[in-house]
């Protein structure tokens, strides 16, 4: 029997290894090319769902984490003229649980650039809407319509706005129609389960309580309160005790406890922690120029009024522990959009929501619903306001939903802004200020003392209305818009085509997305014939975000991959 020998095998194993090699990488090619590809997050637009380069800060008085877009500082590092010495070099970081208007630490810009992490890595799939439609509030990435061979070419965004309707963004919210409806006729998109509780993004956690002495947080922090013209350096929790309640032991403590019984009650407190879309992962963005427009940067509440819209939709959620659990009932209240929200669950099984004008006290609408009360003397509930609907959750279930509408998109204008008319709206419906901030009353029956856990304030995304300019357009594509951007001009509804998409940021204070690109390039017309500025077309989607696969390197010296961060999108 003939035998191989050993040059024969050498040059057959090489021979098949270049095979195997040269299949295996045009399988891997044609994956990447028609199934699933991996994409990079460069920028912070749809952040925190999505991270492009960002640092992650640490509070030392709380120890509360955020992720912050970290492209300001690099950008005051390069540009730093060292001729210049009262240009900015650090930059002032807060943190959201104790206060968003005074900071806790300085950092160095270069600091902060040198501990920066990259993007998020996603993994795309590219055949899923030929198997079926896409859906609203997908994430998904798309080829640019304005530069759609350029370096930055594929975008990620949400999908909000779908083909055939009239499509307008008011007050945070997207309202929809026929494609011939006229603006009044437009009625509200709300958002699904899943996609709200993947959006919800923190206001206040009752976990992160200061680990440093309190006398030593006020010492430290009082210059910027004195600046902002505040009382204190740090006020303690933004729930106070109001109308006279007294018993209460709140923050530092993370177990509030109400040593009484009867009715009691917490107002929330605006000067500290406002209540608008203001975002921890734009603080160094937002500290920034502020630093630029006031001597007293962020403490300064008329640059808060005048660069963050106040936000209504809202969850409260917590965890109470009382004796007598039967005895007791919570009642969260919540004033928005010229009427009362009222949230009523008992320990005895019961939940009741209402909605009443605030003028006259007229009842807008009500619910109920009942639950199965835990043996153990706890109670675990979420109420939201969020899309026009009241919804409760008691224990992590669903107990009931509250839709409310109104007679027309001209009463929601009113009732957002109110006092305002829509044709003053229309004149200045960038204006910060026109949108009435919500107020919030928290009260207590009780019959027995008890003891609050975990008590969280979240808030949804909002769609700011924006004005057109030359930055966010491309010169190429002919002459400059201006006015309104796209989707934001309530007397014009953007009427979107039979395979035409709106794709917008969650990062909505500082997203370049469909509201502000501008004229379409020559190579698109060409291609897919939309002429209609702000649009995607449907044969522009590259696939659905499916999960974030590597997020955010930390470095090898830090450990590489950060497996905590890996998710699915929502």
């Amino acid at each position: 029997m003939a035998t191989a020998t050993k040059r024969e095998k050498q040059d057959t194993d090489v021979v098949g290894t270049l095979m195997s090699l040269t299949i295996a990488f045009t399988l891997a090619m044609a994956f990447r090319g028609f199934v699933l590809e991996g994409f990079v997050i460069p920028t912070g637009s749809m952040g925190p769902t999505l991270m492009g380069e960002h640092v992650r800060v640490q509070s030392p008085v709380t120890g509360f984490e955020y992720p912050a877009d970290s492209q300001m500082a690099r950008l005051m590092v390069t540009m730093r003229d060292p001729r210049n010495v009262s240009a900015p070099s650090t930059v002032p970081l807060v943190d959201p649980m104790v206060s968003t208007r005074i900071p806790v630490e300085q950092r160095s810009a270069l600091d902060v650039v040198q501990q920066s992490r990259a993007g998020d890595r996603v993994l795309v799939l590219k055949p899923l809407f030929a198997f079926t439609r896409p859906k609203r509030w997908d994430v998904v990435v798309f080829k640019m319509p304005v530069d759609p061979a350029g370096e930055a070419q594929n975008y990620i965004k949400r999908m909000v706005g779908m083909p055939d309707e009239a499509f307008v963004l008011l007050d945070g919210d997207a309202f929809t129609g026929p494609a011939d409806a006229r603006a009044a006729e437009l009625r509200i998109q709300r958002k699904p389960e899943y996609i709200q509780r993947a959006v919800w993004q923190p206001v206040y956690d009752s976990d992160f309580q200061p680990v440093v002495p309190v006398d030593a947080l006020d010492k430290a922090l009082r210059p910027y309160a004195v600046a902002s013209g505040l009382d204190s350096g740090w006020s303690g929790a933004p729930w106070k005790p109001a109308g006279g309640s007294t018993g209460w032991t709140l923050a530092p403590s993370r177990a509030w406890k109400f040593a009484g019984t009867g009715a009691t009650e917490l107002a929330w407190d605006t000067q500290g922690i406002p209540l608008d879309d203001w975002s921890a992962y734009n603080s160094i963005r937002m500290v920034y120029d502020a630093m630029r427009r006031t001597p007293r940067g962020i403490s300064d509440l008329g640059w808060r009024q005048d660069t963050c819209f106040p936000v209504s939709d809202l969850r409260l959620s917590a965890s109470v522990e009382c004796a007598d659990l039967a005895g007791f009932a919570t009642i969260f209240e919540l004033t928005a959009r010229n009427s009362v929200m009222e949230f009523t669950v008992r320990g005895t099984g019961e939940v009741t929501v209402a909605r009443r004008a605030l003028e006259g006290g007229e009842q807008l609408g009500s619910a109920s619903g009942t639950f199965a009360p835990r043996g153990d003397g706890t109670l675990a509930f979420e109420c939201w306001h969020v899309d026009q609907q009241l919804w409760v959750f008691v224990d992590g279930a669903l107990v009931l939903q509250l839709p409310y509408e109104y007679k027309s998109l001209d009463d929601r204008i009113m009732s957002s802004m109110f006092g305002r008319t829509v044709e003053q709206y229309a004149r200045r419906h960038t204006d910060t200020r026109m949108p009435t901030p919500p107020k919030l009353a928290w009260r207590f029956q009780s019959a027995a003392p008890f003891t609050l856990h975990r008590v969280r304030l979240d808030r949804d995304l909002y769609y700011r209305p924006q004005l057109h300019d030359a930055n966010n357009q491309q010169p190429i594509n002919g002459d400059y818009l201006s006015g309104p951007a796209f989707t934001t001009d309530y007397e014009h509804p953007a009427r979107l085509g039979k395979a035409e998409y709106v794709m917008l940021g969650d990062n909505s204070a500082s997203s370049r997305d469909s509201r502000l690109w501008g004229r379409a390039h020559a190579l698109t017309l060409r291609t897919y014939g939309d002429s209609q500025p702000g649009v995607v077309p449907e044969s522009m989607i590259v696939g659905k975000a499916w999960a974030v696969y590597f997020p955010a390197p930390l470095g090898l010296k830090n450990g590489g991959i950060d497996f905590g961060r890996l998710r699915f999108i929502r």
